[in-house]
C-alpha cells in the first residue's frame, strides 16, 4: 500500500480503510500540538526557576532522565531520517524491496520534516519542563500529564498508518522506531503521573493531598479516596478534614491583593476594586478557560459520534477496522467530557473560594 500523500485534499478520508491521510495526521496530530506544547511549557519552566526547591528525590528523577534522554535519542532518528540528505534513504531511494526498479509513492516532504523536527523540540522542551517541575512543584506536572495523554491516541493512529502504507524496509524501520517512541511517552507518562508525598520537604499533616495530586488525581477527585473510607468507616470530625489548600491562604492572598491596590486611582473609577481583584486572580480565571473548551469540543464531537455510530450499525457489512475506531472514539469523548466538565468545576469552585 503506498502513502497517502493527501492529494486529493487535506481533509480526505479513506472511508475503504477507516484512516485520515497522513499530511492531515502530521499537521493535526504532531505539528499543531508540539508548537502548543512548546510555548505552554517553556513559559511554564521559566516561571517555576523562581520558586523553592519543595522535592528531593535524585533518584526518581534520574530515571525519569533516563527515559527523557532515551526518547529525544530516538526522535533524533526519526528526524534524521527525514533530513533532505536523507529522505530518499528512507522512501528506499525510490525503490521497493521487491522490485528495485519500482518508485515508491512517498508523502510531501514538508509535512513530515517540520512534524519531526517539533517533535524533537518537544522532546527537548519536556525534559526541561520535567526537571523544573520536578524540584520546584509539590504536584506531579499537569501540563506533561495533559500533553501526553492528549497526544498518545493520535500518535497511535499514526503509527497504524504508518504501518499500513509502509512499502520498503526502510519504511518499516521508521514505523517501529515510531511505535518505540509512543511507548516510551506511555512509560514517561506513569511516571511523571506519580505523586511526590514522600520526597516532599514539608510538614505533610499541614497540606491537603489535593496540593499533590496530578492531572489525573484531580480530574476523577481520587485525592478525596481516603476520606470517603474514613467516612465509610465511622463518622467523620473536624480533625479528619484535610487542611486548606496553600493556594486559598488568606495571608497570601492578601499580600498579593496589597500590592496591586492603589487608592489614589480608584478614587471616582466605579470598578476600580473589580479591576484590582482580576489582576489579583488573573491566573485563576483563566484555568478554567481550557477545561471549559475541551468540554465544549467533546460535547460538539458527541453528536456526530452517535450519527456515525448508528451509520455503522444500520450498514449491511460491519467493517473491523470502523468499529474499533468507533470504540476508541467512544472512549476519548465520553472519557474527555467527565474529565473536562470535573476540572471545569473544580477550578470554578477555586475561584469562588478566592473571591470570598
Amino acid at each position: 500500500m503506498s502513502l497517502d500523500t493527501g492529494q486529493h485534499g487535506l481533509f480526505n478520508f479513506d472511508q475503504a480503510g477507516f484512516d485520515f491521510n497522513i499530511p492531515f495526521e502530521q499537521i493535526f496530530f504532531s505539528i499543531v500540538p508540539s508548537v502548543l506544547f512548546i510555548v505552554a511549557s517553556s513559559w511554564r519552566a521559566v516561571s517555576q526557576l523562581r520558586k523553592p526547591t519543595l522535592v528531593k528525590a535524585p533518584m526518581f528523577q534520574s530515571i525519569k532522565l533516563v527515559l527523557h534522554i532515551t526518547i529525544i535519542a530516538t526522535q533524533s532518528y526519526i528526524t534524521n531520517n527525514y533530513m533532505p540528505g536523507r529522505y530518499s534513504d528512507l522512501s528506499g531511494s525510490g525503490a521497493s524491496t521487491s522490485n528495485p526498479g519500482v518508485i515508491v509513492q512517498i508523502p510531501s516532504l514538508e509535512h513530515f520534516l517540520a512534524a519531526s523536527v517539533l517533535k524533537l523540540l518537544s522532546a527537548l522542551t519536556m525534559i526541561t519542563l520535567s526537571l523544573a517541575d520536578h524540584n520546584k512543584s509539590p504536584r506531579p506536572s499537569v501540563l506533561l500529564g495533559i500533553y501526553l495523554s492528549l497526544t498518545l491516541l493520535p500518535d497511535a493512529a499514526q503509527a497504524r498508518t504508518f504501518f499500513l502504507s509502509s512499502d520498503v524496509a526502510p519504511q518499516v524501520i521508521y514505523s517501529s522506531v515510531f511505535c518505540a517512541a509512543i511507548a516510551l511517552k506511555l512509560l514517561i507518562l506513569f511516571l511523571e503521573a506519580k505523586k511526590k508525598s514522600q520526597w516532599l520537604a514539608w510538614d505533610k499533616r499541614a497540606h491537603s493531598p489535593e496540593e499533590t495530586s496530578g492531572i489525573f488525581s484531580l480530574g476523577v477527585y481520587a485525592w478525596l479516596n481516603k476520606m470517603f473510607m474514613d467516612g465509610y468507616k465511622g463518622v467523620l470530625t473536624l480533625n479528619d478534614l484535610y487542611p486548606l489548600d496553600s493556594a486559598l491562604n488568606g495571608k497570601t492572598l492578601h499580600a498579593k491583593f496589597s500590592t496591586r491596590i492603589d487608592y489614589a486611582k480608584m478614587k471616582g473609577d466605579k470598578y476600580g476594586l473589580l479591576k484590582v481583584l482580576i489582576r489579583t486572580l488573573k491566573g485563576p480565571l483563566l484555568i478554567p478557560i481550557i477545561p471549559r473548551l475541551a468540554l465544549l469540543a467533546f460535547t460538539f464531537c458527541q453528536p456526530l459520534f452517535i450519527k456515525r455510530m448508528l451509520d455503522y450499525l444500520s450498514s449491511s457489512e460491519l467493517d473491523a477496522d470502523i468499529g474499533y475506531g468507533l470504540i476508541g472514539a467512544s472512549v476519548l469523548i465520553y472519557t474527555g467530557i467527565a474529565i473536562s466538565s470535573a476540572l471545569y468545576w473544580y477550578h470554578i469552585q477555586f475561584i469562588w473560594l478566592d473571591f470570598n
